[in-house]
C-alpha cells in the first residue's frame, strides 16, 4: 500500500520528489522508517536520497559518549553507607536496536548504571587493610571489569556498547564519616608504633649480637638494662632524656 502512496504522489507532484533528499554526518547512521516500517540503516556519510511520502528517519550518533551517574548512597559489603558516582564512557553500536527496541537509548543506560552500580558495590568493602583484598577505594582494574561486564549485559538491547566505568566520588555517608575518620586515624597509629617496634626490636637484637662478636661480655642483669634502654629510646614517641646516675661518696675524717 505505501508503495502506491508513494509511486502516485510522485506521479501527480513530482517537485515533492526533492524533498527526499537528506544528509548523513560523520559519525552518524539514519535508520529509515517508511509508514512506520523498518526500510534499512543508511551507514554512508554524506547526500542521501528516499521517497519523503511516508518517511521518518531517525538519526542516531555513533560518537563516543560519557554519562555521569549521580551520587548516590550504597551500602558496602561490610555494611557502611557509602556515597558513589561515576562516569561511563560509552557509543551505539547497533543504530536500529537503538532506535527502535528502546525509547531513549541514552535514558536506557542511565537508569541501567545507576542499578548496576549499586549491586556490584555491595558486594566489596570500601576499603580494607589488606591489600590483597579487593576494596572499592582502591577502584581495582577487577571491579572496574565487573562493573563494565555487568552493565554491558544489561544494555545490550539497546544496541550500546560500554568503554568504561570510572568512579567519580567516592567516600564515606556524612554520618558515618567522622566515626570512619577516627577508626582510620587509630588504625594507622597502630601500625605505624607496630612498626616502630619491629624495628626497635630487630636494631637491640643486631647490637646484643655485635657486642658478642667483638668479645664484649656483659652480665645478665646489664643485658637486662641495656636492652630495656634501648627499647625506650627508640620507642619512646618523644626525644629521650638519658639519665646518669650519680653515687654519692662521703669522706670520714680522721
Amino acid at each position: 500500500m505505501g508503495f502506491f502512496i508513494r509511486l502516485i504522489t510522485g506521479l501527480v507532484f513530482p517537485p515533492i520528489l526533492l524533498l527526499g533528499f537528506y544528509v548523513v554526518r560523520p559519525r552518524e547512521e539514519a535508520v529509515i522508517l517508511s509508514f512506520g516500517e523498518f526500510m534499512g540503516v543508511d551507514k554512508k556519510e554524506g547526500i542521501r536520497w528516499r521517497h519523503p511520502v511516508g518517511r521518518e528517519i531517525r538519526r542516531i550518533s555513533t560518537q563516543d559518549s560519557t554519562l555521569e551517574v549521580s551520587s548516590s548512597t550504597v551500602v558496602d559489603l561490610n555494611g557502611n553507607p557509602i556515597n558513589i558516582s561515576a562516569i561511563l564512557v560509552y557509543r551505539i553500536d547497533d543504530t536500529r536496536k537503538a532506535a527502535i527496541d528502546v525509547a531513549s537509548p541514552h535514558k536506557f543506560i542511565e537508569d541501567q548504571a545507576s542499578a548496576i552500580i549499586k549491586r556490584v558495590c555491595s558486594k566489596y568493602p570500601y576499603d580494607h587493610k589488606d591489600t590483597d583484598v579487593l576494596c572499592l577505594k582502591n577502584e581495582s582494574d577487577e571491579i572496574s571489569a565487573e562493573l563494565v561486564a555487568e552493565l554491558q549485559e544489561a544494555v545490550d538491547v539497546s544496541g550500546i556498547v560500554v568503554e568504561s566505568v570510572k568512579f567519580n566520588d567516592l567516600a564515606y555517608a556524612p554520618e558515618i564519616a567522622q566515626a570512619m575518620l577516627m577508626r582510620q586515624q587509630a588504625q594507622a597509629f597502630i601500625d605505624a608504633r607496630k612498626t616502630i617496634v619491629d624495628g626497635a626490636v630487630a636494631l637491640v637484637k643486631d647490637a646484643c649480637t655485635q657486642l658478642d662478636d667483638d668479645g664484649i661480655a656483659l652480665s645478665t642483669p646489664a643485658q637486662e638494662q641495656l636492652v630495656t634502654n634501648l627499647l625506650v629510646v627508640l620507642c619512646s614517641g618523644e626525644s629521650a632524656q638519658p639519665v646518669v646516675q650519680v653515687q654519692a661518696h662521703q669522706n670520714h675524717g680522721m
